[in-house]
């Protein structure tokens, strides 16, 4: 999990204890929305067929 998302949760965790429901909302969405753009993230790699990645390790190994 990447720092944003954990100063998030952590803000969401402090806001909730202290009855603060509003920023607790807030906080929870920010850290929610975050999660689902690295979720969204697809390396090159993944990207990429077999044959082409061993055609790309001959040529650079």
């Amino acid at each position: 999990m990447s720092v944003k998302i954990d100063k998030y949760i952590g803000r969401a965790i402090i806001r909730y204890l202290n009855g603060d429901m509003t920023l607790f909302e807030y906080y929870r969405n920010m850290a929610l929305k975050l999660l689902e753009k690295e979720k969204e993230f697809v390396a090159i790699e993944d990207l990429i067929d077999i044959q082409t990645k061993n055609k790309l390790y001959k040529m650079v190994g």
